[in-house]
């Protein structure tokens, strides 16, 4: 592949300057989603973003990705953050289909759609124990709801000759994806500690890299309560002590229902029987899977990342956002400077314990929406906790790169990713059957068109993979 010293070299001087707490219980109201006037300018002004964007002026971009992530996570009803007062498009659905319901249906846990877009076996994931919950704010789900988007039938409609899109979202959508690692009793030891791995940086391998191969972890005390502000990584996985030891205060979480418990236990039981049934695992992983991931009502869901799309700019402003042990020294593809403009923000409890990166363009300098060249410095914008397995078996080889003064750069491993290259590549064939639609291959960062030939006879989405993922077909 490329040279592992050359990538690291690149991708450390890019990211350099690039890119218990939940709803009460038994509320289920559309009341409830609350969307509070915000204490900043939001939605910026497009034309200042891109301003910023045109003089690479990153501390005014990492300000704003910080104030955005302050925004999802202040208190707007008690203990409940804002973007936990959002639907997510399966509730939106559900409210559509419905519209004389006067509550919504329960947020359900998902495994992350990605990783099936990807095509990769329950198996390869499932050591992770990760889960999402898309949701929209109010301006998105309004959106949603006036224009049909989750109907085939809508979608059927707007797709006219050999480039189409769906109409734009307004300029104040936000459309996210929390992922969660649940804590039950099954996976922590005889003293409440819950061992899980922590990001350091990454490594650039042909087969990606998974969370099994990182072999830095962190534990959590789940029995008391405390704070470790900046700490450090268990590099053994296996020697507890104050430094590597952090608490639930550490992180965003909340206690889960009965309903999303039987619901997820429900979706991981189908995907173990299925990789059963193929040969994938042998039946004693079948059986120590299923039971170490089996949760139950009471069990105690954390935030360990999120990204974050804000509907600012035409092609959308792009910030990722997951826990770190060190905050204030975070690893790539975050960095120190990205973690010293969160200062004067006044991030509330937990949320400070979060690196972030930001992909506010496909490459540097930014191209124009049509016409431009897949030519200049990378923008690496990717998660830990949901892209870094991603391995060149995941991408289009031959579409993922980037030219750089005449060097071919190829970025089809999910280290190496964009979340607008990979946003913008969200499209279906609507005569196509589902789930995928004949959706593209992923894209690693690379500059795309509104013309590019993997849109050709596709709708584009308008950068939300969330649609094509949630598509009524009886509609």
């Amino acid at each position: 592949m490329k040279s592992i010293k050359l990538i690291t070299l690149i991708v450390f001087l890019i990211a350099l300057i690039s890119c218990d707490n939940t709803a009460k219980k038994d509320d289920k109201s559309y009341a409830h989603v609350i969307d509070l006037p915000v204490s900043y300018a939001y939605p910026a002004d497009s034309i200042t973003i891109n301003k910023w964007i045109a003089a690479n002026d990153f501390n005014a971009m990492y300000k704003h990705s910080w104030e955005v992530w302050k925004h999802l996570t202040t208190p707007v009803d008690g203990k409940v953050l804002r973007y936990q007062t959002w639907l997510s498009p399966a509730q939106i659905l559900d409210k559509m289909n419905n519209p004389s319901k006067n509550s919504v249906s329960e947020i359900e846990f998902n495994k992350p759609k990605q990783f099936g877009h990807a095509k990769l076996r329950q198996a390869d994931f499932d050591d992770t124990n990760i889960v999402e919950v898309v949701a929209y704010n109010k301006a998105a789900e309004n959106f949603a709801i006036d224009n049909k988007i989750f109907y085939l039938s809508t979608l059927q409609s707007m797709q006219k000759g050999e480039y189409s899109q769906i109409p734009d979202f307004p300029n104040d959508a936000i459309t996210i994806k929390p992922v969660y690692k649940i804590i039950t009793a099954n996976n922590t030891n005889e003293n409440g500690i819950f061992t899980m791995s922590a990001w350091h940086g990454p490594e650039y391998k042909n087969s990606g890299y998974p969370e099994k191969e990182w072999k830095s972890c962190i534990h959590i005390d789940t029995k008391k309560s405390g704070n470790n502000v900046n700490g450090r990584i268990d590099y053994d996985c296996n020697t507890i002590t104050s430094d590597n030891t952090f608490y639930l205060n550490d992180f965003i979480n909340f206690k889960i229902s009965a309903h999303q418990s039987k619901e997820y236990n429900d979706e991981i039981a189908g995907g173990l029987k299925s990789d059963l049934k193929n040969k994938i695992i042998t039946k004693t992983d079948y059986e120590y899977q299923l039971k170490n991931l089996k949760t139950a009502e009471g069990d105690t869901a954390i935030l360990v990342g999120m990204h974050v799309g804000t509907k600012e700019i035409k092609r959308w402003v792009w910030q990722t956002f997951w826990w770190s042990p060190t905050p204030l020294t975070p690893s790539i593809p975050s960095s120190d400077d990205i973690a010293s403009a969160k200062n004067g923000i006044g991030l509330q409890g937990a949320a400070s314990h979060y690196a972030m990166d930001i992909a506010y363009s496909m490459i540097i300098p930014a191209q124009p929406y049509i016409g431009g060249k897949n030519e200049g410095e990378l923008v690496v914008g990717f998660n830990p906790y949901l892209e870094s397995g991603f391995g060149t078996d995941v991408f289009d080889s031959k579409t993922s790169y980037v030219m750089n003064s005449g060097t071919k750069i190829q970025t089809d491993l999910g280290t190496m990713s964009n979340c607008m290259s990979c946003h913008m590549s969200a499209a279906v064939k609507t005569s196509a059957k589902g789930p995928g639609y004949g959706s593209p291959d992923y894209v690693g960062d690379r500059y795309l068109s509104y013309k590019d030939s993997i849109f050709k006879n596709r709708l584009m989405l308008d950068f939300a993979w969330s649609i094509q993922s949630n598509i009524d077909s009886l509609k």
